[in-house]
């Protein structure tokens, strides 16, 4: 892994000491936890391990991606419907016959920040042009190699290898060198 990854000064934008002190924990980790998977000769323990490391990076990069998204004071709204009403049997949908059409009030509300999901946040970056449409695509597909991590999700599709850990660690080097130009960066 590049030693790069480690410089305290490019985590410098991040004046929020306990998120500081955590990332820089966990890259240190990943660190660890990389060249053990790396040096291991059994099989197994190297995929797991990337899996793992694939999901520390990921969880790096949200958290960055989040604390920009604060520090900006961004909202990201949506659409409530309150009292949702039917409407009478004889009025279908000529596409939806089948479906129930109602009558709702519509209204936007901002979300909790709490609620905003990883994937809306790196769309809501590229939609502002915080991050550039290759760099969420490419933080994208690493989202799904963690979402292999969740043992629901299939693995077979997605091996998890030593060239997706080294991409993924060039990827967290992007958005962390790139973070602090989006804190300022002004549409």
């Amino acid at each position: 892994m590049r030693k790069k990854v480690l410089e305290k000064n490019e985590l410098n934008f991040l004046k929020d000491k306990d998120l500081k002190k955590t990332i820089e924990d966990s890259i240190q980790y990943v660190r660890i936890a990389y060249k053990q998977a790396k040096d291991s000769e059994k099989a197994l323990y190297k995929e797991e391990t990337y899996r793992v490391v694939i999901l520390y990076i990921v969880s790096i990069i949200e958290a960055v991606l989040l604390y920009v998204f604060n520090l900006r004071n961004e909202k990201i709204d949506r659409l409530d419907y309150n009292y949702i009403s039917p409407v009478p049997q004889e009025f279908k949908h000529s596409k939806l016959p089948h479906n129930v059409v109602v009558i709702a009030v519509q209204k936007k509300t901002t979300k909790n920040n709490k609620r905003i999901g990883f994937v809306e946040l790196i769309d809501f970056m590229k939609t502002n042009c915080l991050i550039e449409k290759k760099l969420a695509q490419e933080i994208l597909d690493i989202n799904n190699v963690r979402n292999t991590f969740h043992f629901t999700k299939p693995r077979n599709k997605i091996i998890c290898e030593i060239k997706i850990v080294e991409n993924a660690l060039e990827l967290l080097v992007k958005v962390l060198k790139n973070a602090p130009k989006m804190i300022v960066f002004k549409k």
